[in-house]
């Protein structure tokens, strides 16, 4: 197959965030598919400013091992400000869409949303080169946004959940990241037929229980004789971070805890303003860490927290931070709803919460902390559970399968197109 994958934040192992594209895309490359990627110019936990001009920036061709990877230009201050984060969506829709028309026709086209203007975009592209369309989708937009509150106006909200009807109706198939996702958009009317759940998963190679870097890791940080509660992944509106930090607030007292908050976004600046103001000791914020050094951070934690907001499509999120804490053998506190939770309890890998009960997460942290038996228990039944059920190498597979079968009809209509000619 030839693949051309859109993804705006397309980024290795060696930067911070979830590099799930990446791997997808090297798999594919490596089952020898030809694999291009139209991306931006940074990560989506990166604050790194481009050093070229502008012009030399437009489009910048690499390439990551067998992968093809276009960097086109991308304003890059999307964590300044939500309007930093829409000009850095509308710049990418431009210069993502030019990048994908200049390559050569593949047989399909991946993209992978949110954000969902850049990949309406890409859609067109896909329209008038008649290029068939996979949408993977990672989360709802624009529902999330609305319950969530920081989308308000409405002729926005018309403009975007149009644009989100025009992509489902033109995708050959649609990936939904969880069951919930799935769920949701086939309640809307699209056909069950055309819809796919493949999970994020594990690669287990570099992910995995880690003793000696966490001693490491507890030592160069002083945390030997401290007990760390760990958050590790984006500080942005949708993260609930607030939540932590009054659970915190309310547990100062235990000189022996410390809460660690290991990430970046949008939020960053307000929680460290917070943490400062509040004169809070026991919590720290450390810049986001690189994919291929997160274990040695997740293993030095005694507890890790997955937290969002209490809205109703968060009923059908998994983040994947829950997972890696799981890979990692780690205990987990959890403050999401829906299948996040059931996939906490089935394996029994730690306890639930209330989204915004801090009181509540602040006894289980207490109760947690003070049995390690338990601790140690709930982080092997994660472990367990994952290997069982969240393999990369099966995920990566189950995408390949479906992106032969969007392909080959397309491949083969061009072959009897090719001969009638």
């Amino acid at each position: 197959m030839k693949v051309a994958i859109v993804y705006q934040y397309y980024q290795g192992t060696g930067a911070p965030g979830h590099s799930l594209i990446y791997e997808l895309a090297h798999y594919l490359a490596g089952r020898g598919h030809e694999v291009t990627v139209v991306s931006g110019e940074t990560g989506y936990m990166q604050r790194d400013t481009p050093t070229l001009p502008w012009y030399r920036r437009l489009r910048r061709e690499e390439h990551d091992g067998a992968v093809r990877v276009l960097r086109t230009f991308t304003y890059s201050e999307l964590h300044r400000s939500y309007l930093g984060r829409l000009l850095s969506f509308a710049s990418f829709s431009l210069s993502g869409a030019a990048g994908l028309f200049s390559i050569d026709r593949p047989d399909l086209v991946l993209a992978s949303t949110p954000p969902i203007f850049p990949m309406f975009a890409a859609a067109l592209v896909c329209r008038m080169r008649r290029i068939p369309l996979v949408i993977e989708v990672r989360d709802l937009w624009p529902a999330s946004a609305v319950q969530m509150g920081i989308l308000r106006n409405r002729t926005l909200i018309r403009i975007m959940a149009w644009m989100e009807r025009r992509l489902y109706d033109q995708s050959a198939r649609i990936v939904a990241l969880t069951e919930g996702i799935r769920d949701d958009i086939r309640t809307r009317g699209w056909p069950q037929e055309k819809l796919e759940v493949v999970t994020c998963g594990v690669d287990f190679d570099r992910l995995y229980p880690d003793p000696q870097g966490a001693a490491r890791t507890r030592h160069a940080l002083g945390w030997e004789d401290r007990k760390v509660i760990l958050y590790f992944g984006a500080l942005g509106e949708a993260n609930n971070i607030p939540v932590i930090l009054r659970a915190a607030r309310s547990l100062r007292e235990r000189g022996d805890i410390l809460f660690v908050l290991v990430g970046d976004g949008l939020r960053r600046g307000a929680i460290e303003d917070e943490v400062a103001g509040g004169k809070m000791a026991n919590v720290v914020v450390l810049p986001p860490v690189a994919k291929d050094q997160a274990r040695v951070y997740l293993s030095a934690a005694d507890l890790c927290l997955a937290t969002l907001q209490d809205i109703p499509l968060f009923d059908g999120a998994i983040p994947t931070k829950l997972i890696d804490y799981m890979a990692c053998a780690r205990p987990v506190l959890c403050g999401i709803r829906g299948e996040a939770r059931r996939i906490l309890d089935t394996a029994q890998a730690g306890l639930g919460f209330e989204p915004d009960d801090d009181r509540q997460l602040a006894r289980l942290i207490g109760e947690l902390l003070d049995d390690a038996g338990r601790r140690e228990r709930m982080g092997a039944n994660g472990l367990a559970f994952v290997r069982s059920h969240f393999s990369a190498e099966q995920t990566r597979r189950r995408m390949e399968r479906i992106l032969h079968e969007v392909s080959g009809p397309s491949r083969a209509g061009d072959r009897a197109g090719d001969g009638a000619r």
